[in-house]
């Protein structure tokens, strides 16, 4: 199999499994989402404002993880149309003086909190995002959370 179908694959296939549905909406930017792992039922987040314009927004987490949260590794993957473009990876949860309310929570407590999220504001073309983030649970990092986001951003932004 070449290397590309693989890529298509993997993006398209694996990763968009699920329905996608709308978490927001404004002038500048939709935001739609859809599970490609386990946990579907039992992860959402979402950002306010639904705006590009903006260097900081509200993220919130509501979890009910399917295992303890002492370590977790996020992983984030971002396309541009077909373009891979970033890649971020962190441990999030290190077992000890953690900085989020989230790390130590058990399997099966709910986990319902707000994040502050903030940056530059970059420049952002117009187009089609595909996003993959991926939560992993310990230190042979179980695959415990997985969405998919599709950004479309309607206008150039600098």
């Amino acid at each position: 199999m070449s290397p590309l179908a693989i890529l298509i694959l993997s993006v398209c296939g694996f990763t968009a499994a699920g329905e996608k549905h709308l978490l927001c909406r404004s002038d500048d930017l939709d935001i739609l989402f859809s599970s490609c792992g386990p946990g579907a039922a039992m992860f959402s987040f979402t950002v306010k404002p639904c705006s590009l314009k903006v260097s900081v927004w509200q993220g919130h987490i509501f979890w009910i993880p399917k295992a303890d949260i002492t370590i977790l590794t996020a992983r984030i993957h971002i396309w541009h149309e077909t373009l891979y473009v970033f890649k971020w990876e962190a441990t999030l949860c290190h077992g000890v003086d953690d900085d989020y309310t989230f790390c130590g929570a058990l399997k099966g407590e709910t986990i319902d909190t707000t994040v502050r999220i903030s940056g530059a504001q970059p420049t952002y073309l117009q187009g089609e995002y595909t996003i993959v983030f991926e939560a992993f649970s310990g230190h042979f990092e179980e695959l415990i959370a997985c969405m998919n986001y599709t950004l479309i951003i309607k206008q150039k932004l600098y």
